[in-house]
């Protein structure tokens, strides 16, 4: 139950995270346009690399290993302040390094922009949101961000007003970021305290961290590089449509992989126990959920993309829906890719394993990149991307052909598919028939959620003689 309680706090932040951008995207993307949009995803793309080398994979290795010795708290207060000493050199390097990138390399506007953009940094520097992953306290983390995450949106509608406001706009999404990671500080004298603290196994944490670290990078590749690229080898402006398709994607993925936030940190906890029995049977299960939510979320975008791209994003995005429905597919990947790769192959201490996946997915991203980018700018960004994940997922599905029963995991998720392609079918015949506007989407959302589900219901109790919600409560039971 503890892991339902998880899931459906996660769930609750993750589904304002939704909400919030179905607000401020139709909004920002008509003040600040396809330039205002490309020069800010620009800029915090470039800003993310200073991050990403700062950081050191330690998001990831700190989540893990906080799951790892949660259970005694004389190891888990050595480890959160070895570890946390390790970023605090780290990001503190970076963030010079970062300040001599900002006035050596950029004109006055980017500049500007990129100092505000700075903020971020401060914000990794002091991001400890990897312990309370690891010790699955996410009740806390859902609290505070809510109320950042309002109050970066109600100051984005008061205070963007026009492109002139571009600055305004990324140093409120800075501040919102700074003040979020602040707030988790306040838990740590409750949690941990300040008393008897044992620092080492400082070289150790370096090793191992980096050594997460190489994948991160391999990741970053294809999430940052085709933004870099796009704005070296093009314009700002194809960089700003790209980044608009990609917020629809990542609207989705943030309510699909909300149960492998929850996993990960409970499948390190149970691999330290040594119970892989129940580790597979944990994966078996989130593999189930995840397609549950990642597959419909897939046909659904697929579906709406052309009646909801026009309205949602203004007459500036005229025919992003292309891109849109083209990066769809990566929901999907992204989602098995989740499961494979961070909930099972990390706390697996598979480094290598994962490493290798995610490096295939990188140099597929790279090398198409540089063979298309410039002839077909965004489209081909969007490309790039979908066959990047799907090698990422691919190549992991492969290294775990020996581990996991994959066609029994595969075969249990089968009946989603039929269920979805007709929800698909269904909300093509209504946008084709009500046409690009908002009354239209929602109908199409509305209608096809309740198609998909009365469908699976009916499906698996014809095929598998069982009821689905009482398979589905079977699970979270055991």
């Amino acid at each position: 139950m503890q892991i339902l309680k998880n899931f459906l706090y996660n769930l609750s932040y993750q589904i304002l995270v939704l909400i919030l951008p179905l607000i401020t995207v139709p909004y920002v993307s008509n003040v600040l346009g396809a330039k205002g949009v490309g020069d800010y995803a620009f800029t915090y793309a470039n800003t993310q690399y200073f991050i990403l080398f700062g950081m050191v994979g330690i998001t990831l290795y700190g989540n893990r290993q906080i799951a790892y010795v949660r259970d005694n708290k004389e190891k888990l207060k050595n480890t959160f302040y070895s570890i946390y000493l390790v970023q605090l050199i780290t990001m503190s390097i970076s963030s010079v390094l970062f300040l001599i990138f900002a006035f050596t390399f950029s004109d006055n506007l980017y500049r500007s922009l990129y100092l505000v953009q700075g903020i971020n940094l401060l914000a990794s520097l002091i991001d400890i949101s990897w312990l309370l992953m690891g010790l699955e306290q996410f009740k806390k983390t859902v609290v505070r961000n809510t109320l950042v995450k309002l109050l970066s949106l109600a100051s984005i509608f008061i205070f963007v007003k026009s492109i002139d406001d571009l600055v305004k706009y990324t140093m409120i999404l800075a501040l919102a970021n700074f003040l979020g990671n602040l707030t988790f500080w306040f838990y740590i004298p409750n949690i941990i305290g300040f008393k008897n603290i044992k620092l080492g196994r400082l070289s150790y944490h370096i090793k191992e961290s980096i050594a997460l670290f190489i994948p991160q990078i391999a990741i970053q590749v294809y999430i940052l590089l085709s933004k870099t690229l796009l704005g070296v080898f093009t314009d700002t402006i194809q960089v700003g449509y790209y980044e608009n398709s990609q917020k629809l994607v990542n609207i989705a993925l943030t309510v699909a992989t909300a149960i492998g936030t929850v996993m990960m940190p409970k499948i390190a906890n149970t691999v330290a126990t040594g119970d892989m029995d129940k580790v597979k049977y944990y994966i078996k299960n989130s593999f189930f959920f995840m397609n549950l939510i990642s597959i419909p979320l897939t046909f659904g975008l697929l579906g709406i993309a052309k009646e909801l791209s026009p309205w949602f994003f203004g007459k500036e995005f005229e025919g992003i829906e292309t891109l849109v429905i083209i990066s769809s597919i990566t929901i999907l990947a992204i989602s098995w890719s989740n499961v494979f790769g961070t909930q099972l192959l990390v706390p697996l201490n598979k480094t290598k394993e994962f490493t290798l996946s995610v490096t295939a997915g990188a140099i597929v991203n790279l090398c198409l990149n540089l063979i298309i980018l410039k002839s077909m700018g965004s489209v081909g960004a969007c490309i790039t991307t979908v066959l990047a994940e799907i090698t990422v997922t691919a190549t992991q599905m492969y290294i775990l052909r020996k581990v996991l029963n994959l066609k029994e995991m595969l075969k249990s998720v089968f009946i989603f598919f039929p269920s979805a392609i007709i929800m698909f079918i269904v909300v093509r015949f209504i946008g084709m028939y009500m046409g690009a506007k908002i009354i239209t989407t929602i109908v199409q959302v509305s209608i096809g959620g309740i198609l998909y589900l009365a469908t699976i219901f009916i499906l698996y109790r014809t095929i598998y003689k069982q009821n689905i919600i009482e398979y589905i409560k079977n699970m979270i039971k055991n």
